[in-house]
C-alpha cells in the first residue's frame, strides 16, 4: 500500500501536486519533516536507548534522501538529531521526495517566480471560558456561587469569538426574581480563556472544544509503566482441572 503524500501550502500558490511537478526545474524551497521512529517501535527499549535509536534512524533517513535526490540541497537544522530539514530542489522532484517512506510531510516555504496569496479568513471553532457570578441584590458578604461557562462559537479569531458572544452574555445576565423576591442576575465577570478547536465540524461522536494543561503532584493512581502494561496483557489466566 502506497504511503500518503503530505505536501502543505500548495493552495497558497494555486497549485496541485501535479501542477507543481509540471513546473519542472523551477526551484522550490521547503521544510521537510522526517518520520523517525514511532512510539510503538521505541516502547520496548530503555529511555536512554530510545534517544540513540531515534538519532541513528534520523541520520540514516537523511543520508538516504541525500543519495536519492542529488539535485536537492538538504540542510538539517540540527545535525545531531535531524528531524527538520530545509530543502531546495526542482519542482518536478518534490512529489517523489514527499512520497519517500522516511518523510512525514513537506511544507512549502517559497517557489521561485511565484508569489503566495494569503488564504481567505475562515471561520473556526473556539471555546470561550467565561466566569459568571450569581449576584443577589444587597448581598455584600458571605459565600456566593461562581459558574464556569464554556461556550463553543464559530469565529475568525479569539477577539471575534468574544465579540460574537457579547449579546449572549448580556441576555444571560437579565435579572429575575428568586423565591424570596430578591433580584438575581448571572453576570459575566471575566473571560478566563479562549481556546481554538481543531475540528472543522463538531463531530457528534466527540470533538475537543477545550483543553487546559496544569501541574499537579504525582499521585500513585497517575503513574504509568508501559512495561507493566505489556506484561499484564501477556498474562493468561491459569486453568484449573
Amino acid at each position: 500500500m502506497a504511503k500518503p503524500t503530505h505536501v502543505y501550502r500548495l493552495d497558497s500558490y494555486g497549485l496541485t501536486l501535479a501542477g507543481l511537478t509540471r513546473l519542472g526545474a523551477r526551484q522550490v524551497h521547503a521544510t521537510v519533516q522526517l518520520s523517525g521512529k514511532t512510539a510503538r517501535e521505541l516502547s520496548p527499549l530503555r529511555p536512554t536507548d530510545r534517544q540513540r535509536v531515534v538519532r541513528e534512524t534520523l541520520i540514516r533517513q537523511l543520508t538516504r534522501l541525500q543519495q536519492s535526490f542529488p539535485e536537492a540541497t538538504l540542510a538539517p537544522r540540527n545535525r545531531r538529531k535531524p528531524w527538520t530539514i530545509d530543502a531546495t530542489l526542482p519542482a518536478r522532484k518534490l512529489a517523489a521526495l514527499a512520497a519517500a517512506q522516511s518523510v512525514a510531510y513537506v511544507f512549502i516555504t517559497a517557489i521561485d517566480g511565484r508569489v503566495a496569496t494569503p488564504g481567505k479568513p475562515a471561520l473556526r471553532w473556539f471555546c470561550v471560558w467565561g466566569v459568571v457570578a450569581i449576584q443577589v441584590e444587597g448581598q455584600t458578604s458571605g459565600m456566593m456561587t461562581l459558574e464556569d461557562r464554556l461556550m463553543a462559537v464559530h469565529a475568525y479569531d479569539p477577539e471575534d469569538a468574544k465579540r460574537r458572544l457579547a449579546p449572549m452574555w448580556r441576555e444571560y445576565a437579565e435579572p429575575y426574581l428568586n423565591p424570596a423576591g430578591e433580584l438575581v442576575r448571572w453576570q459575566l465577570v471575566a473571560i478566563q480563556d479562549v481556546y481554538e478547536g481543531y475540528d472543522e465540524v463538531l463531530d457528534p461522536r466527540g470533538s475537543e472544544i477545550y483543553s487546559r494543561l496544569r501541574r499537579v503532584r504525582l499521585k500513585p493512581e497517575y503513574r504509568w509503566s508501559p512495561q507493566r502494561d505489556r506484561a499484564a496483557r501477556g498474562r493468561t489466566p491459569s486453568r484449573r482441572g
